[in-house]
């Protein structure tokens, strides 16, 4: 009778140490870093500050200048300050993740559309937009470094 009771005993502290394991694993499972790409605000805050343009192609390339990114009022928009080499302008754009989207709009008289990516840590931006000032379209390839 005491080698049966024994047994149970055993096969009830085996069940406990199992599940106790169970629920360790999936806690610390759930302590995983969360993803910065997939919060809006994180990932709009890898495309702030100031960047270094050069435009490839264009009207006026080589060209060379900075622009400053700054938040916008929405949790996936940025404001590119400062883009065709013109101080005035302020760019909307939209982005998720690496990519980011110029809609088209005007600024200082100016008007833009385009869309960009980011390498996967953000040490560079490859932005394609069309900038016309009433003079005609002028399509732009620029690289953005930090």
């Amino acid at each position: 009778m005491k080698a049966i009771q024994l047994k149970k005993n055993l096969k009830t502290k085996l069940w406990r140490y199992a599940a106790l394991f169970a629920i360790i694993g999936l806690g610390l499972s759930g302590c995983a870093e969360d993803d910065p790409l997939e919060d809006p605000s994180a990932n709009r805050d890898r495309y702030l500050g100031v960047w270094q343009v050069t435009e490839n192609t264009g009207i006026n390339h080589p060209q060379f200048y900075a622009v400053n990114i700054v938040a916008g009022s929405q949790d996936d928009e940025i404001i590119i300050e400062g883009l065709y080499n013109e101080p005035s302008t302020r760019v909307d754009a939209v982005v998720s993740g690496t990519a980011m989207t110029i809609p088209n709009q005007n600024t200082a008289g100016i008007n833009f559309i385009g869309d960009g990516t980011a390498n996967t840590d953000f040490s560079q931006l490859l932005v394609t937009f069309t900038a016309n000032d009433g003079s005609g379209q002028d399509v732009v390839e620029a690289v953005m470094v930090p």
